[in-house]
């Protein structure tokens, strides 16, 4: 992994992810979406600078807090709320709207007005993909690797590591 829960909970100053276990699971899930995006130059090609060394684990860190806190969303507004599988195959989470007494009547809605980020990427894969890739982006720009080379460059020919 990038960065150890040491350096979480110190270093990054980390309090979202209470447990080392915790941590190495969705830190191993970090570290793939890291390495897709950044076409697997971290493990080849890891900073070398003090600085660009610490915004990889900090970025690493981020995305770590943020898919223990989509898992964590996702499981518990499922099991609370409940949800509605729209035609798209979206789910969002039921919120009643009204409360009948008289034959008993309820109304749900699947629309709150208390959604947040979280919430919307928690419901569908796509917003959640779209938030992680722009966190990397800002955490990753302008940061190069051990061959002076863009961490999110994609282009080819990528060069030859020098030694």
């Amino acid at each position: 992994m990038y960065a150890d829960f040491n350096y979480y909970q110190i270093e990054y100053g980390g309090k979202v992810i209470g447990s080392a276990d915790d941590f190495a699971h969705f830190g191993r899930k970090a570290e793939r979406r890291l390495d897709t995006i950044t076409g697997g130059k971290l493990q080849f090609a890891f900073p070398t600078k003090k600085k660009d060394k610490q915004a990889v684990k900090d970025c690493f860190c981020e995305l770590t807090d943020f898919l223990y806190q989509l898992d964590s969303y996702q499981n518990t507004a499922m099991d609370n709320a409940g949800v509605v599988e729209q035609a798209d195959g979206t789910v969002r989470g039921k919120v009643i709207t009204s409360i009948s007494s008289g034959s008993e009547s309820i109304s749900y809605s699947a629309k709150s007005s208390a959604d947040t980020s979280l919430m919307e990427a928690a419901k569908d894969k796509k917003v959640a993909d779209a938030m992680i890739l722009s966190m990397v982006r800002d955490g990753l720009s302008g940061v190069p690797d051990a061959n002076g080379v863009n961490l999110l460059y994609a282009g080819i020919p990528y060069p030859v590591r020098r030694e």
